[in-house]
């Protein structure tokens, strides 16, 4: 049986990053011939004014983050196909410049991250660099241009350290491509590679180890009016080893160029009930709300969360939803992606099927997942307590702390139900 010491532990390991794996910021000096024009500094009224491109005007600037982090370029087309504009960095923005001579070029500032960020990667972030503003355009979509560069490539590729950007307009992140956010996971040589330029040597003019190509976040806005901008960066899991976005000067513009950059990934979060010592997950956000304010009593956040796909999405496989009050006051929920023992379920009684509420990939047979995504274990309590339970985690050490309190692993390999996005 589980202590009560339980769930403080569990709000702990959500956002752990393993002590073998605490990386230390190096000393280093000054580019001595810098090969693209960086200036740090600049209002953050000027910085907006910079991005204004065909049929948009900003007002209402606001930046978040050290003064050091943001700043402009300019003589940047022949290394990362953007001539000039802003950069907004996790360390400082000088740093920015090449040639390429270090593999972990860093500045710590020591400063938060972002919680919208936070929330995409599932995981702390820090060092935000936040630049927002207003806008008014004439058409009903708009796209700003950018380059995301990072010092994560390639070494903490499908690691924690999963820098991210986002760029929301009226509250919807539009910095998607392929449907996965903008991240370290997600855009580099095994994923949307396409996407992505590497830069192990000093072929170019950036301290960067890996970019994207130019991209367009395209979003959908009301013409005529005032929407809300928000452009922001930070660093996952620590401080160190910077990223970087590229804004192209004059690279805002409405109507947008192509279609909307929408997202095909959407966060489950996870819930602990001390009384019926059951978990429960779920990505429906009416029913988040509902079990963030109390409406369902009982329920608090473990801290634990994870990306799965939307409904649709194409190599996926629908999750099932079943729910049960056959074990007394003890309500349970029960969630499989296979399409045979979603059948088998909803041929027993016991079982009411919800629905299929969002969508993840098989893993292969020995457990393992395609680039891009990783494992995700179930484990099931073995009827403890009088009612069945199962719980599904992304991160290793809750799924052996799980195994050692008694709950058996189900699935591929070592106990892997599906894989679902980095």
């Amino acid at each position: 049986m589980r202590t009560s010491f339980l769930l403080p532990m569990l709000l702990v390991a959500a956002f752990a990053v393993d002590a073998d794996a605490a990386r230390v910021a190096r000393p280093h000096a000054p580019k001595v011939v810098p090969k693209i024009g960086i200036t740090a500094g600049g209002s953050a009224t000027a910085l907006a004014q910079s991005l204004v491109g065909a049929g948009v005007t900003v007002s209402n600037a606001r930046f978040t983050g050290d003064p050091a982090a943001a700043g402009t370029f300019t003589g940047a087309a022949g290394d990362i196909a953007v001539a000039s504009g802003v950069i907004l960095s996790t360390g400082k923005v000088v740093d920015a410049d090449g040639p390429n001579v270090d593999e972990g070029w860093s500045t710590d500032f020591s400063r938060p991250g972002d919680a919208d960020l936070t929330a995409i990667v599932g995981a702390q972030t820090f060092d935000a660099a936040v630049l927002e503003f207003d806008v008014v355009p004439v058409g009903t979509t708009m796209s700003i241009r950018f380059v995301f560069a990072s010092e994560e490539y390639p070494e903490f590729v499908d690691s924690d350290f999963n820098d991210v950007l986002a760029i929301y307009v009226n509250g919807v992140n539009c910095a998607n491509f392929n449907g996965r956010p903008v991240a370290i996971n997600s855009i580099n040589e095994n994923v949307n590679a396409a996407f992505f330029v590497p830069n192990y040597g000093t072929a170019h003019n950036t301290e960067f180890d890996g970019f994207t190509v130019p991209l367009d976040c395209v979003a959908n806005v009301t013409p005529g009016v005032v929407n809300r901008v928000k452009i922001a960066i930070a660093d996952t899991s620590d401080g160190i080893y910077d990223a970087a976005v590229f804004l192209a000067g004059g690279g805002m513009s409405s109507p947008g160029t192509g279609a909307v950059t929408g997202s095909n990934v959407v966060r489950v979060v996870e819930y602990y009930h001390a009384g019926f010592d059951h978990y429960f997950m779920t990505a429906i956000p009416n029913e988040i709300t509902l079990l963030d304010n109390g409406t369902i009593t009982g329920w608090i956040r473990t801290g634990h969360s994870f990306n799965v796909f939307v409904s649709g999405t194409s190599g996926t496989v629908d999750v099932c939803r079943f729910f049960s009050t056959a074990f007394g006051s003890k309500s349970s929920h029960f969630y499989t992606p296979y399409a045979s023992e979603c059948t088998i379920v909803k041929q027993n009684p016991n079982w009411q099927f919800e629905a299929a509420v969002f969508n993840m990939v098989l893993p292969r047979i020995d457990g393992t997942c395609e680039p891009g995504l990783k494992p995700l274990y179930r484990l099931y309590n073995n009827g403890m307590g009088g009612a069945p339970n199962h719980r599904q985690v992304t991160d290793l050490s809750l799924f052996q702390m799980m195994k050692a309190l008694g709950w058996t692993p189900e699935g591929a390999g070592p106990g892997v139900i599906a894989c679902v996005p980095s």
